[in-house]
């Protein structure tokens, strides 16, 4: 794990600032993170990428997920908006580039900081694209267990999707296609994973993140099984050309995808090898951080290996019912 700890942290290391948050235990719910939290999301800086011909990402600071961008022959799609009150410098952005107006916006999932600015684009009658799965979330309550226990209200009628598809789906526009692909629980329910297929270049939306651990919504679904079988899948359709814009953090390669994938994997091979022995959580914990790199995530390490645990468990108990 050594070489693997080191490109990892030289990985993190390289990525714009996240907002840090300490662990403190279990938190109670907060109804208050994500209104709060928009009031400071206004003034972040935001930067317009050029990754391609015709496609770019609009690349935010702090908990904002990356913005996909491709200019079509008529209209731009977007993929992934952010916060309602970034709309207008996303637009101001988008004039830079092109007078064509917004086509559709694409949902990678439900999470507030990727989806956000669904009430102010669908304010406007843009189509929203997303899984059948992300609109349900966004229909009801949510409870994200990320930094704390974020609250997410049910979504007004207007930034609700209203495109859904169960599988896969595909936008055709002039010689790009863009195909939406489903990954089933893995950081959610409703996964969507957008692939320019002329460009190669693929939006992961947090199924692939470079800022340290991911967050996955075990309550919305997730499990880092289907997570790394997710990735296993775009490291399987991806050649030395392929790129990957992930839910935070830069464009990226496929060797980047691979170290992400093989520290999760670690994660996961070591939870099990330790719950088959009987070891309790805290010992599980205690040897598992040993042999990870401090400076691996932003959140916190305890927090996502106790998370692990708990899905080891359901995927093991699992696996004998079925047997």
């Amino acid at each position: 794990m050594k070489g693997l700890r080191a490109l990892y942290c030289l990985l993190v290391l390289t990525l714009p600032a996240r907002a840090q948050v300490k662990d403190a235990g279990e938190p109670k719910e907060n109804t208050q993170y994500i209104d709060t939290l928009a009031l400071s999301m206004g003034s972040i800086p935001e930067k317009l990428i050029k990754i391609h011909e015709n496609i770019y990402i609009i690349s935010p600071n702090g908990i904002a997920g990356n913005t996909g961008v491709f200019v079509g022959d008529n209209g731009v799609y977007l993929i992934d908006n952010q916060w309602s009150v970034l709309a207008n410098r996303i637009k101001q952005l988008l004039q830079t580039i092109t007078s064509k107006p917004i086509k559709a916006i694409i949902n990678t999932h439900y999470h507030f900081d990727h989806t956000n600015g669904n009430i102010a684009f669908g304010a406007e009658k843009i189509p929203i694209v997303a899984h059948a799965n992300t609109r349900l979330r966004m229909m009801a309550k949510q409870v994200i267990r990320g930094h704390v226990y974020e609250v997410q209200q049910p979504y007004p009628a207007q930034a609700l999707p209203t495109i859904t598809f169960t599988d896969k789906a595909e936008f055709h526009e002039g010689n790009e296609t863009i195909e939406l692909l489903y990954f089933k629980n893995a950081h959610t329910d409703g996964d969507a994973v957008a692939h320019f297929k002329r460009a190669d270049i693929y939006h992961t939306g947090d199924i692939f993140v470079t800022y340290g651990l991911p967050v996955i919504d075990e309550d919305a679904g997730g499990t880092i099984f289907s997570m790394i079988e997710a990735v296993d899948t775009l490291l399987a359709r991806a050649d030395d050309n392929t790129r990957f814009i992930p839910g935070h953090g830069p464009l990226c390669s496929k060797k980047e995808l691979l170290v992400y994938r093989n520290v999760l994997a670690f994660i996961r091979d070591q939870v099990m090898i330790l719950y088959r022995k009987g070891k309790p959580l805290a010992e599980i914990i205690k040897e598992t951080k040993a042999k990870l790199d401090p400076n691996l995530s932003v959140t916190s390490q305890e927090k996502f290996i106790a998370q692990v645990y708990r899905m080891a468990q359901s995927h093991i108990k699992s696996r004998a019912k079925r047997e």
